[in-house]
């Protein structure tokens, strides 16, 4: 099974940095398919479909850090995002010139990696540990990682070595910040901490035949039905509300009280459904409940 690794950025010296790394890990470990969105632009607009659905299915999240992205909000927000999907143990901030000492916030809840060879080879073991029967024995992993270090550690020392590079750090004006952040706090909110949506139908379908439970249990035995209601209905309501049904509980609690004409309509209900079974005769059928 292919291990899924998370490459998150912000800033032109991360992106490319990234880059390297998303070429280079399938290289040396042929199981990783890492996912990494090149596109400053196409982060934002893919966040709610693409970007939120290979957060949930990756195994381990990798967040590129320069001296002038540690402090950027879509940084910390896609390491608060990873960290809801994946294990915190398995997020790993990966310091390009940057020394652990040198983060704050958020992201000083991680355990980080500083680029060089021996550090970096923690975090080649880890994603190699998560590979399942396709991981590497240690010595062959030995082999393969002396053998492809030294290509990861030319390419990006070529990528901070470009004098277009700039890592001085622009302050940036606090209503664009806010801005950003109040725009990231909304899709976090959307697309993490709101439950998936349930079918309209399902609610419903869940509803009725939990009215006509009930109903029964009101019929053979309401001391049953005393002891079972109150427990159904909290959880029951948690649902609903949350799934934004709060309007079908409401009516599914109205149904389920003392209205015969109601009663009337689900005993008529029940008595056609049992008789169908019985025509069918794909079941064997009760009938000892009273109508």
């Amino acid at each position: 099974m292919a291990t899924k690794v998370f490459i998150s950025w912000g800033g032109e010296l991360s992106n490319s940095l990234g880059n390297a790394l998303r070429n280079w890990l399938p290289s040396a470990l042929q199981f990783v398919r890492p996912y990494f969105s090149p596109d400053d632009i196409e982060k934002g607009a893919k966040w709610h479909s693409e970007i939120s659905l290979e957060l949930q299915n990756s195994n381990l999240g990798i967040i590129c850090l320069t001296k002038d992205n540690t402090d950027r909000p879509w940084i910390i927000f896609e390491a608060g995002a990873l960290s809801k999907f994946i294990d915190k143990g398995k997020v790993c901030p990966l310091l390009f010139d940057v020394e652990p000492s040198d983060m704050k916030g958020p992201l000083t809840s991680f355990q980080s990696t500083v680029f060089k060879k021996d550090d970096f080879r923690k975090l080649f073991v880890s994603i190699n540990n998560s590979g399942g029967d396709s991981a590497l024995t240690p010595d062959v992993l030995d082999t393969v990682y002396n053998m492809w270090w030294p290509k990861l550690e030319t390419e990006v020392k070529s990528v901070l070595s470009e004098p277009r590079r700039e890592t001085t750090k622009i302050r940036r004006p606090e209503r664009e910040i806010l801005d950003e952040v109040l725009q990231l706090t909304r899709m976090m909110s959307e697309t993490i901490a709101r439950p998936a949506r349930i079918p309209e139908a399902s609610v419903t379908s869940l509803l009725d035949e939990l009215e006509k439970i009930l109903f029964i249990l009101r019929i053979e035995d309401s001391r049953v039905l005393s002891h079972v209601f109150p427990k159904i209905i909290p959880p029951l309501q948690h649902i609903c509300v949350n799934a934004g049904y709060s309007d079908l509980f409401k009516k599914f609690v109205f149904q389920i009280e003392e209205h015969p004409a109601r009663h009337d309509e689900l005993r008529s209900n029940v008595r056609r459904e049992r008789e169908e079974k019985k025509a069918s005769k794909s079941s064997p059928v009760d009938d000892d409940i009273p109508f």
